[in-house]
């Protein structure tokens, strides 16, 4: 079972504590009821619970005394997102209620409307920030509770903005905000619920990547760890345990039906089985989401290319982003003045909350290269993926540089360059071997950039990859002596014949400090390189992830 707590996610805690003049925005937009900007939501955040804390993000344990110290609120979040996720804002009110008349008017309602600023992704566990409350709020402890209610968090993608204190509805867009039901304020008991996500799909797939994302979790003391056991039958009779906090299962077919049940326990407490059948729905398909479409390329050196869809339906609502130009953005059906570059329109079928992606390039009327082809293929035996393309003229061109992007569109990185052959008019052929890929199952992007020898780029259409996960086991390597001091800690391997002198990947994980990937040719490299490292890691446990071919195993070590 994966336990999931503060202490292990310090790397991803905002706290936000008391400020010297404090003040809620009570005099700005209330997003809530004024700008509808949740249409399309993907749930890509969730608020899983919030308690009354001090300013360190503890429950207090004065909270009935009247101690006339500064009260505070702590949210418990997850996300999907694999970026950093900008000008943050909670908007709620908290509900004082009877508990002999839960169903009554409330006893009394503080409104915030709460600036919080950047906080990191968290998509393998719950994350924390804490806010600061109203003065005003008098917790009696009789008879009485308290709900968040109708709590919406909003953000952009955009870190250039700064909307701390002014924004209009545009500001916000659609598809990245969270408004959820009422969510009681802990001071105690464990209870929590789970909703299927569906991956967006692109081209003519029959399958889907299914995420179960806990959407509230409270209860307990939030401070300490939570185990998570999910239990999943599937219509041919076979059924599987996982331990992951959001567990993805990969590529179910639509229209079949999964059996989902979740348990949750926090000792001395568990939590009651919770179950539900999910109906994966059938994969949009181009058609079902675009009715027609008109693109006008634009001319070279100037930006007027335009791309005008036809939606088939007003129950998909649609945005753009732009594969080349990260600031780019629009909600419109007709976009334009474009720059040459690919696009991307993604769609939600509001209806069975669905979604997919598609993509359209703008070309320049005249190119330095015209592509005929390329493409990629993943390599299981050597875990590598070939990367090909071929060109079938070339006029002043220079070389390519090929770009990675991991799990998303927006983050392509260069990891190569093959030199082009300048001037030919007929058909050329190239290749490049990406090596180095992730240890874990997720979708690779990559592209090719031209470069010409005046310095302009075009870029190819995007190609993808899945890499599946690696297989965990034990007993091939060791780890002495265990406990260690300092720098003592050695890896032997035990079981010869699991390893056949591939390369070793390894990284130490720590909750106050989880090192980078390295690479190492053999055991003595890597005893070197932990020579290293430990004397910079702090006492307590930590794990070595040991990778090699198609294999991964973690070892617990206890540093004194």
């Amino acid at each position: 079972m994966k336990k999931v707590g503060i202490v292990g996610f310090l790397l991803c805690v905002m706290f936000f504590g008391a400020r010297e003049g404090f003040a809620y925005d009570s005099d700005l937009l209330d997003l809530r009821a004024t700008c509808n900007i949740c249409k399309g939501n993907a749930r890509n955040y969730s608020i899983l619970n919030a308690y009354f804390s001090n300013s360190t993000g503890q429950p207090p344990s004065d909270l009935c005394e009247n101690s006339g110290e500064p009260l505070f609120i702590s949210v418990l979040y997850t996300s999907n997102s694999k970026n950093d996720i900008n000008n943050v804002r909670l908007i709620a009110d908290i509900l004082k209620k009877d508990r002999n008349n839960a169903s009554g008017d409330p006893l009394d309602s503080y409104y915030f409307n709460e600036f919080i600023g950047t906080v990191a992704p968290c998509p393998d566990g719950a994350c924390l920030f804490t806010i600061p409350l109203p003065a005003s709020l008098n917790i009696e402890c009789a008879n009485e509770f308290y709900e968040l209610s109708q709590p919406l968090v909003a953000w952009t993608t955009n870190s250039s903005q700064d909307l701390e204190f002014g924004y209009d509805c545009q500001d916000y867009p659609a598809a990245q905000c969270l408004n959820q039901p009422t969510i009681p304020i802990e001071v105690g008991a464990l209870s929590y619920a789970f909703e299927p996500t569906f991956d967006c799909n692109s081209g003519a797939v029959s399958t889907t990547n299914v995420s179960f994302l806990i959407t509230s979790l409270f209860g307990g003391n939030p401070t300490l760890d939570y185990t998570t056991l999910w239990e999943f039958t599937y219509a041919d009779g076979t059924s599987e345990e996982r331990t992951e906090f959001t567990p993805v299962l990969a590529n179910k077919q639509g229209g079949s039906i999964i059996g989902a049940s979740l348990t949750v326990s926090q000792n001395p407490l568990n939590g009651d089985k919770i179950s539900r059948s999910v109906n994966v729905p059938v994969p949009l398909s181009y058609d079902a989401v675009v009715d027609t479409v008109l693109i006008t390329n634009t001319d070279e050196g100037t930006s007027n290319g335009v791309i005008d869809v036809t939606l088939t339906s007003s129950d998909v609502v649609h945005f753009w982003t732009s594969l080349d130009n990260p600031e780019f953005y629009s909600e419109s059906t007709r976009i334009e003045e474009l720059a040459g570059g690919t696009y991307l329109l993604t769609t939600f079928d509001i209806t069975t909350s669905t979604c997919r992606t598609d993509l359209f390039d703008i070309s320049s009327t005249i190119l330095p290269v015209r592509f005929i082809y390329n493409r990629t293929n993943y390599n299981s035996k050597f875990r590598n993926s070939l990367i090909s393309w071929a060109t079938a003229t070339e006029w002043e061109s220079s070389h390519f540089e090929i770009e990675r992007s991991i799990g998303s569109v927006d983050d392509f990185q260069k990891i190569g360059v093959v030199m082009a052959m300048g001037w030919k008019d007929s058909a050329t052929e190239y290749t490049f071997i990406d090596k180095d890929l992730p240890l874990y199952e997720t979708n690779i992007l990559y592209r090719i950039k031209q470069i010409d020898l005046n310095d302009a780029v075009d870029y190819s259409s995007v190609m993808s990859i899945r890499t599946p996960e690696v297989k965990v086991i034990e007993g091939v390597w060791k780890a002495y002596p265990n406990p260690t001091y300092d720098s003592q800690l050695r890896i032997r391997l035990l079981d010869p014949s699991k390893y056949q002198g591939e390369k070793i990947r390894f990284r130490i994980l720590h909750p106050t400090m989880p090192s980078k990937e390295i690479s190492v040719g053999s055991e003595a490299e890597m005893n070197e390189a932990l020579n290293q490292l430990i004397p910079s890691v702090s006492k307590g446990v930590l794990v070595v992830e040991i990778y090699w071919g198609q294999k991964v195993e973690r070892i617990k070590v206890l540093k004194l």
